[in-house]
């Protein structure tokens, strides 16, 4: 197997020191209420007001409540919206799934650079910017980390990609699967929260511009070779201060139902190796949903806050992971349904037509899940719009039992 140009030193460095060298390890935050506040690197976040809604429950020590959406873009009208009015909160239908958390992730599909004005290309449809002002959107919502893993970003090209960079650290968001140099690109992100450390590992398997491998950007941004993300995996594993390991794919093919076979093996290697969730993201729909040896995989939790394309229906609805992580354990696991909207997303359980989000998002879910590999069980969504996910034949609602234990309500 040849090495993915830039990341083949990268992943031996970090073999060969236990990766402690280029870990980026990022405290707990300084507030519950507010997720980015108190982060290393940055101070914008910590004066941002408390979000609104859910504030996460007291949880014992070892444990805690991850939410994981998938992708989020601030390019086109949304991008227009915040140049007009930076006080927009296109998150603001998710404030109580994302506030009852003490994790949040999210799939950040753009980046964040000023364009003097312009957030969409005049000449090429698929290119797109945010402005500057979605990484206070981002640190509003309380979001912790972005995967910079995608497509997107290299749109507006390196000066744009830096100035990405120095817009989440000025508010304090944590990043993951790009960086600065090849080091820091494909080192893991560890969030500590609540004595509970989860290392996050980020690739894509698409690009906008030819092949990334053969791309200015290969030596900042992480490609999706199936090996050197195992041994990262691994060796992320491997680390004594590390307690959990999730990994972020973007790849496959867009608006499709069923994964291709090099997402499924990614997946199974990714889980093989010691991954303890694979979210997966990029073809803007929701595909199936696996469980393997007790870890989950999402092929794709769809779009989170990015414009629904009005030529693919099923692009309005996504799906938000929340995982109840406790050392030494494998995940309980919950799916909660997201409707969205021109210029933001709204949660199930505040949905105002909530009976016909249900009814489309479990349709969608009959409709994939009957190809997935090892296909897991969704149950019947609860009050708070999120349903449990278990084996075929599993815990069902004892598994539920065990998470409003935990405190994920």
């Amino acid at each position: 197997m040849l090495a993915a140009p830039g990341l083949a030193g990268t992943v031996g460095a970090s073999a060969s020191t236990g990766a402690a060298a280029s870990a980026r390890a990022f405290p707990a935050p300084a507030t519950g209420a507010t997720g980015a506040a108190g982060l290393a690197g940055g101070s914008g976040a910590s004066g941002q007001p408390a979000m609104p809604g859910a504030v996460a429950a007291p949880r014992p020590a070892g444990a805690l409540v991850m939410v994981a959406g998938g992708d989020v873009s601030f390019g086109r009208r949304l991008g227009q919206v915040l140049l007009r009015d930076p006080h927009h909160d296109p998150f603001a239908g998710l404030s109580g799934l994302l506030g009852g958390a003490d994790l949040r992730f999210v799939n950040l599909e753009s980046q964040l650079s000023d364009q003097h004005g312009e957030t969409a290309s005049p000449r090429e449809r698929l290119v797109f910017t945010g402005p500057p002002e979605g990484a206070e959107a981002l640190a509003r919502a309380g979001v912790d980390l972005v995967s910079l893993a995608n497509n997107h970003m290299w749109d507006y090209g390196f000066r744009a990609f830096l100035e990405t960079l120095g817009n989440l650290e000025r508010v304090g968001i944590a990043r993951v699967g790009a960086g600065r140099s090849p080091r820091e690109f494909f080192a893991p992100t560890i969030l500590d929260r609540n004595g509970l450390r989860v290392a996050f590992i980020a690739v894509t398997d698409v690009w906008n511009d030819g092949r990334l491998q053969e791309h200015a950007a290969r030596m900042h941004v992480a490609s999706a070779d199936p090996d050197l993300l195992a041994h990262a995996v691994r060796a992320a594993r491997r680390r004594a201060d590390v307690d959990a390991v999730v990994v972020s794919y973007h790849g496959g093919a867009e608006y499709t139902e069923a994964p291709l076979p090099r997402t499924r093996l990614i997946a199974r290697m990714a889980i093989d190796a010691g991954a303890d969730a694979f979210l997966g993201h990029h073809p803007h729909v929701i595909q199936g949903i696996a469980l393997r040896r007790g870890r989950p995989i999402f092929y794709s939790l769809g779009n989170l806050v990015m414009r629904p394309n009005p030529r693919e229906p099923d692009t309005v609805f996504g799906l938000v992971a929340r995982l109840h992580l406790r050392r030494g354990e494998a995940p309980l696991v919950e799916v909660c349904p997201v409707r969205g909207e021109a210029l933001g997303a709204v949660a199930l359980s505040r949905d105002p037509e909530r009976g016909a989000t249900e009814a489309a998002v479990r349709g969608r879910l009959r409709e994939v899940q009957g190809g997935t590999e090892g296909a897991a069980e969704v149950e019947a969504f609860g009050p708070d719009g999120c349903a449990a996910v278990r084996e075929v034949g599993g815990r069902g609602e004892e598994a539920r039992g065990e998470a409003r234990r935990q405190g994920g309500r």
